[in-house]
């Protein structure tokens, strides 16, 4: 298959491409940034799109969404460590093929590639979680609370890093999760999401 390779983890994606290569695909392009997928997927016309679920604090349906509409025959398998109800709506919806978890062995990644080329079901290769009812206010953990303040201060990661005294990997990973029990795709929407709730102080916020 023709494929392309769209992870903001330079070694994961260096290393994805080089094991699909062996496996005979053709990777006909990469890259690490989300604005570039699309333009990617319209240049090079691949087969399929391994696009990671998390660019940074940003999740990446909305360019799924877009190549599903541009490019209906391209076949968009999402790539996660951290598999999110979101996941499981762009599977039903069709906005995505597939998904496949960054842990599992290349040959489990090979069979779905190939259920997705030959059109058949590859969705029951991976357990995913069904949307949860969330409650009318989240309940948030104390360190929740502290990486949610920052949010709302407009600190970046590398001042959260330095504030809360982790690494940028683990500050993205609580800002993953905040957003995922807010309900939210950004930092902004986290923070418009908070005040609706009384999480936060109106006028926290930094300009």
């Amino acid at each position: 298959m023709r494929l392309l390779v769209c992870d903001d983890h330079t070694m994961f994606r260096d290393a994805l491409t080089t094991a699909l290569e062996h496996r005979g695909h053709e990777v006909v392009g990469t890259t690490g940034a989300l604005d570039e997928v699309l333009g990617l997927v319209i240049d090079h016309e691949p087969d399929a799109c391994l696009l990671d679920l998390w660019f940074e604090d940003s999740l990446s349906l909305d360019v799924a969404h877009a190549i599903r509409a541009v490019a209906p025959a391209v076949h968009v398998v999402l790539l996660t460590a951290d598999v999110a109800y979101e996941a499981t709506a762009a599977l039903e919806t069709g906005a995505v093929s597939a998904v496949a978890h960054k842990t599992w062995q290349l040959d489990l990644v090979d069979e779905t590639l190939a259920r997705v080329a030959d059109g058949r079901p590859a969705r029951r290769l991976v357990s995913l979680p069904r949307p949860a009812q969330r409650e009318p206010v989240p309940r948030l953990t104390d360190r929740e609370h502290e990486v949610l303040r920052l949010v709302a201060d407009g600190a970046s990661t590398t001042e959260m890093r330095h504030r809360l005294g982790v690494s940028e990997h683990t500050v993205r990973s609580h800002v993953r999760h905040l957003m995922a029990k807010l309900g939210v795709h950004s930092r902004v929407e986290a923070v418009h999401r908070a005040h609706e709730h009384g999480l936060v102080a109106t006028g926290t916020t930094r300009s």
